[in-house]
């Protein structure tokens, strides 16, 4: 129960900072080269983190095999969702700092 209820929250995380990221960056060219490095990595995880919490809802999470499964697991979700909450919490920082927005938004 524990390691689906640590699941749901750590792809919660991730994909409302995926979601949230992509809301306030809105690209006014989307598919140039900067803005897919900018903002490519984060669309692709914010598909795979909404996969995975519907088949996570609709067949719930297998339960833990071995320890280090479960820690490997863990800790590799855990780092992403980091990793997304940090390009979330840095843009939102770089928006405080340049009110004008970004010279590729709309």
């Amino acid at each position: 129960m524990l390691y689906t209820l640590t699941l749901f929250v750590l792809l919660g995380v991730g994909l409302a900072a995926s979601v949230g990221f992509l809301v306030l960056h809105r690209p006014r060219h989307p598919f140039r080269i900067t803005e897919v490095n900018a903002s490519g990595w984060v669309v692709i995880i914010g598909l795979i983190y909404a996969r995975s919490l519907l088949l996570l809802g609709i067949r719930g999470a297998s339960p833990p095999e071995p320890w280090w499964d479960v820690v490997l697991s863990l800790g590799l979700l855990a780092g992403t969702t980091a990793l997304l909450l940090v390009r979330f919490v840095s843009y939102l920082r770089y928006l405080r700092s340049h009110p004008q927005g970004p010279p590729t938004a709309s």
